[in-house]
C-alpha cells in the first residue's frame, strides 16, 4: 500500500522586481549628460505605479508608463517600470524591448536588468534569466532581490534536471541575499526550501522560522516547518505550525491536508478524516486529499482487522476506494492511487477488480515495482500461473532496492512456477 504521508509544499513562487517612484534617474556616470525627467512625466510615472501596485490595474499602468515616456523618451524609470507592467501582462516580447531600450539609456543601471532576468525566467530560458540577473548584480552588488532570483532561477532549473550543482548555487544566492538584507522574508522561505531538499532539516527550520519573524502570514512556512516538525519527531511543534497556518488562512487545504496527516500520524483517524474533508470542502479539485481519505479509511479498516472487528471492514475498504476512484479521476496519471485501489479490491478478495487495477498502474508507470509483485500474487490465487510467473519475473529484474523480502519471495515463486520464460 503507497503511504498517504505526503505533505504540501508550497507551489508559489515569488519573483521580486522593483517598480521605481519618483524621479530617480539615471545611476552611471553619464547621469549628469542625461536629460532630466520633467514633472509630468515623473506624475505619469507615479501614477502608473499606483495603478499597478494599488489598484492592480495593469493596463492603466501602461497607460500611464507610456505616457511618461513619451513625454521624455530618455526617462529611464518609466521605460523600465512600462517593462515590469508589460511582463504582469504577458506582454513578454513587449517587455523585452521596452527593457533593452531602459538598457540602452543607461547601461550601468540595475532595474531592467533585474526585471529582464526575470521575464527570461518566466519563458523557461535559464541562462538568459541568470546573464541578466547577475549583470543587475554586477552593477549593483548589494541588490538583494537580483540575488533572491537568480536562487530562483537555480532552485527551478534542479527541478528540470535534478543537477546539485544548481542546489548549491540557489544555496548561495539566496544566502547572499538575506546577507544583503536580513529582513527579506522570500529570501529565508527559498532557502528554507533549499536545505529541505536537501535533508538539512535544522538549518530548514531556522530559516522558516526567520522567515516568520519578519512575515508571520506567509501560510505555506507554517505549512512546510509544520511537516519538518513532524519528520523530525516534534509532533506539538508540527501541531503549533498548522494552528498559525490556519490562522494566517482558515480556508487552506494545505493546512488542513497537514493536519489530517498530523492526526494520522497519532493514528486519530476520525479527525484526520474530517480535516481531509475539509480540504476537499475548500478545493474540491485537490487529489491529495481524497488520496489521503483514502489511506484513512484503509487505515481504520487495518486497524479494525487486528481487532478482530471484521465485520466493517469490507464497507471502509469500499470507502476507500472511493476516495482514490476520486484522486484518480482528478489526476489520471496517478499510479499510487490505482496501486492502493487494487491492493485494496485484494484486500476483498476481489481479484479481477484487483487485476485491473494493478494492470493500470503499470500503464501509468511501468516501473512502478511493486504492482508487478502484487500483481504475481493475485495471478496466482486466480489460477493463472503462467501470468503469475510473468508479473514475478518483471518484478525480479527490477530488483527494487529495498524489497529484498519481496524480491526473494517472487524468486521463490518463479522456482516453483518454472522460472521466467
Amino acid at each position: 500500500m503507497s503511504s498517504g504521508n505526503a505533505l504540501a509544499a508550497m507551489k508559489k513562487v515569488t519573483i521580486i522586481v522593483v517598480l521605481m517612484l519618483g524621479v530617480f534617474f539615471v545611476s552611471s556616470a553619464d547621469a549628469a549628460k542625461a536629460r532630466k525627467p520633467s514633472e509630468r512625466s515623473v506624475m505619469h510615472n507615479n501614477l502608473g505605479v499606483t495603478a499597478l501596485y494599488q489598484e492592480g490595474d495593469i493596463d492603466k499602468a501602461i497607460f500611464e508608463f507610456k505616457t511618461a515616456v513619451e513625454v521624455n523618451p530618455e526617462y529611464v524609470e518609466g521605460w523600465a517600470n512600462l517593462g515590469l507592467a508589460y511582463k504582469h501582462k504577458g506582454r513578454l516580447d513587449d517587455a523585452i524591448e521596452v527593457l533593452k531600450k531602459a538598457i540602452s539609456l543607461d547601461r550601468k543601471f540595475a532595474t531592467p536588468y533585474n526585471t529582464l532576468g526575470t521575464v527570461y525566467h518566466t519563458r523557461g530560458d535559464y541562462d538568459e534569466a541568470l546573464k541578466y540577473l547577475k549583470l543587475a548584480t554586477k552593477y549593483n552588488k548589494k541588490y538583494s532581490d537580483a540575488h533572491y532570483n537568480q536562487g530562483l532561477v537555480y532552485t527551478e532549473w534542479y527541478r528540470k534536471d535534478h543537477n546539485k550543482e544548481h542546489l548549491g548555487k540557489a544555496v548561495e544566492a539566496f544566502r547572499t541575499a538575506t546577507e544583503i538584507n536580513s529582513d527579506h522574508p522570500y529570501a529565508h522561505y527559498k532557502l528554507a526550501n533549499v536545505y529541505q531538499i536537501l535533508g538539512k532539516y535544522e538549518d530548514a527550520i531556522l530559516r522558516y522560522r526567520l522567515a516568520l519573524e519578519i512575515d508571520p502570514k506567509l501560510e505555506d512556512a507554517w505549512n512546510n516547518l509544520a511537516q519538518l516538525y513532524t519528520v523530525t519527531g516534534q509532533t506539538l511543534k508540527a501541531q503549533q505550525a498548522l494552528n498559525h497556518a490556519l490562522a494566517a488562512n482558515p480556508d487552506s487545504p494545505e493546512a488542513h491536508i497537514n493536519m489530517g496527516l498530523n492526526f494520522l500520524k497519532d493514528d486519530n483517524i476520525s479527525m484526520a478524516i474530517k480535516e481531509f474533508n475539509e480540504a476537499i470542502k475548500q478545493d474540491p479539485t485537490n487529489e491529495l486529499a481524497y488520496f489521503n481519505v483514502g489511506f484513512a479509511y484503509y487505515q481504520q479498516a487495518i486497524n479494525l482487522q487486528k481487532q478482530g472487528r471484521s465485520s466493517d471492514v469490507a464497507s471502509l475498504l469500499q470507502e476507500s476506494i472511493r476516495a482514490y476512484t476520486s484522486a484518480f479521476k482528478i489526476k489520471p496519471n496517478y499510479p499510487q492511487a490505482t496501486y492502493n485501489i487494487g491492493y485494496d479490491y485484494q484486500l476483498l478478495k476481489d481479484y479481477p477488480n484487483a487485476v485491473t487495477w494493478f494492470q493500470k498502474t503499470i500503464s501509468i508507470d511501468a516501473d512502478y515495482h511493486q504492482a508487478y509483485f502484487s500483481l504475481g500474487l493475485v495471478y496466482q490465487l486466480l489460477g493463472q500461473s503462467d501470468n503469475a510467473a510473468k508479473a514475478f519475473c518483471q518484478f525480479v529484474k527490477r530488483n527494487p532496492s529495498g524489497a529484498e523480502t519481496d524480491v526473494n519471495t517472487a524468486s521463490d515463486m518463479l522456482k516453483s512456477l518454472g522460472g521466467c520464460h
